[in-house]
């Protein structure tokens, strides 16, 4: 069993991607929009913007009262998407109940969507020979898999959960890569039969040690996105019981530690992409 270290690939990503953003004739910036002061979400923010800053992307965070409405987030947006003098912009998600997730992330002007979430962006992955910018989570993933030589061609994957964040990108991504892909979600039936035959095998449904040894085809490469509290420790954990499962994969990613920071890393890509297509 091989552990998929994200923390060891975004950094080596974010040192290449700190070596191009000094030789840009301009500074990246990367602005970030907060509803809310959910802890979570202010601590992933705040980091985002950190490791920005460490390797030379500007831009700020734009907080917002967690009692805002959709026209005031679509206005900061409008603001944000006319400003020549920022980069690339995201929100950060889940944003409160009463604001219109999916007209948020319309709003977003495609050309500077660091996040890869506008629908336009979703859409032009699916494009043969069209550029769409990918969901940071998704390209996330395919990164670490390149890093360790993991080719999905010809091979079967199975991704549990459809969102729109997560799943469909990395379906759109790895069919790229001549992967054969399926999608499950909770209307699956025979999930336990369909995961046994994944070569690669991905969940983000966010259900604490979900998945069990019976799962897992012997061999197979597991991709944990979920990211919850296990109930009986209190301790972070993922959708797979990866004690339980460890000895059976070949490779494994470890929740926390895995898919997180290949997500801040592919975000700061994004950005640095953008901007040389712009300023270069």
């Amino acid at each position: 069993m091989i552990i998929l270290d994200g923390q060891t690939t975004s950094q080596k990503l974010l040192t290449s991607l700190k070596d191009e953003v000094s030789k840009l004739s301009s500074v990246p910036k990367l602005d970030i929009i907060l509803v809310g002061d959910d802890p979570a979400s202010v601590k992933y923010v705040e980091l985002k913007n950190k490791k920005a800053s460490e390797i030379g992307i500007g831009g700020q965070i734009h907080r917002l009262d967690k009692n805002s409405n959709t026209q005031e987030v679509l206005n900061l947006i409008n603001k944000l998407n006319q400003d020549t003098n920022i980069t690339s912009l995201m929100v950060q998600l889940p944003l409160p109940s009463q604001i219109d997730t999916a007209k948020v992330l319309l709003s977003i002007n495609p050309q500077k969507d660091a996040d890869g979430l506008s629908p336009i962006n979703l859409g032009l992955l699916f494009q043969k020979g069209q550029q769409g910018i990918a969901a940071a989570t998704s390209l996330g993933i395919i990164k670490l898999l390149e890093e360790y030589n993991i080719d999905p061609s010809g091979k079967n994957a199975v991704i549990v959960g459809r969102s729109s964040e997560v799943s469909l990108p990395l379906f759109a991504l790895l069919m790229d890569k001549n992967c054969t892909v399926t999608i499950c979600h909770s209307h699956t039936q025979n999930l336990i039969e369909i995961c046994q035959n994944a070569d690669i095998l991905i969940s983000a449904i966010g259900k604490p040690k979900y998945f069990g040894r019976e799962y897992i085809k012997t061999g197979a490469t597991i991709i944990d996105v979920g990211f919850a509290t296990d109930p009986i420790t209190g301790k972070t954990t993922g959708d797979f019981d990866f004690e339980n499962v460890k000895d059976i994969a070949e490779y494994i990613t470890p929740v926390p530690g895995g898919v997180g920071p290949m997500t801040v890393a592919s975000l700061l890509y994004n950005t640095v992409q953008i901007a040389k297509k712009n300023i270069i």
